[in-house]
């Protein structure tokens, strides 16, 4: 979600950290005004009428026409890492109340495409998350649509695109996936759900890394991904909390690469 407005809009933020206090942005003959501090406590207010307070409120840059209706989105949230702002609509009809639906119950980080005369929100389906589906019909709301599966449709061939890539990439490549879902066995969930959160990844030396970890738990939840780009082997590891060893796969540590040994966290001392 954008902060900054296109041309032809009043400008509502200037950056991450950097709110304008009451700057207002009129369209369809409606005024819009956000006021108050990044971060602390922000005020969306609709023709004089407040109709949300976070820590953060973000326009998004483009107007959405839907059957001539005008419509703003953006999004809202407390801030910080833990959750992804979530989803709003203000509908502008000329002549007429506007309509504030939102945020979204939801986490995900969620981008708008105009669908016939509907607003769709998704989210990219990752390992350890279905993506998600919003639908939002003037005058009904939104409404949840089904979720949508991870699918994995690269192969090895497609190893170079991992340089720099989240380590939920790598699990796109379709033999890669294939393999930790069959090693993991009934562990695969946790795993998926580690490795799809808060993390990165690059190329090695030797192949490609990437790690890891739940937002709120960061120290006690976290995953591991290790791909020999020669043999193409997979190396997995990954840890919850009250554990006080991490699973690795394979559990033979004599099995595992060099390379990928010296990335797993060195156990806590007494």
């Amino acid at each position: 979600m954008s902060l900054i407005k296109t041309a032809g809009l009043a400008l509502i933020a200037l950056g991450p950290g950097l709110a304008v206090a009451d700057e207002t942005l009129t369209v369809a003959g409606h005024e819009i005004v956000i006021s108050g501090e990044v971060m602390e406590a922000q005020t969306l207010t609709v023709d004089g009428v407040v109709v949300q307070k976070n820590g953060l409120i973000f326009l998004d840059p483009d107007l959405q026409d839907l059957g001539g209706l005008t419509v703003v989105t953006g999004a809202a949230g407390a801030g910080g890492n833990a959750c992804n702002a979530a989803p709003f609509v203000i509908a502008l009809p000329e002549g007429a109340a506007a309509e504030f639906d939102g945020p979204i119950d939801s986490c995900a980080y969620l981008l708008p495409v105009v669908e016939a005369e509907t607003l769709v929100f998704k989210s990219d389906p990752l390992p350890g998350y279905p993506g998600e589906i919003w639908i939002w019909t003037p005058g009904k709301s939104f409404a949840p649509g089904a979720a949508v599966s991870f699918t994995a449709s690269k192969g090895w061939e497609d190893f170079d695109s991992l340089a720099e890539a989240h380590p939920a990439d790598a699990l796109a490549i379709a033999p890669v996936l294939e393999a930790l879902e069959a090693g993991l066995g009934a562990d695969y969930p946790a795993f998926a759900e580690r490795i799809s959160d808060l993390g990165s990844g690059d190329l090695t030396t030797e192949g490609y890394l990437g790690q890891a970890c739940l937002k709120a738990t960061c120290d006690a939840d976290w995953a591991l991904l290790y791909l020999a780009r020669d043999s193409q082997q997979v190396f997995a590891a990954w840890q919850s909390t009250g554990e006080t060893e991490p699973h690795l796969w394979p559990a033979d540590r004599a099995l595992w690469r060099v390379e990928a040994l010296a990335a797993l966290p060195v156990p806590a001392t007494e």
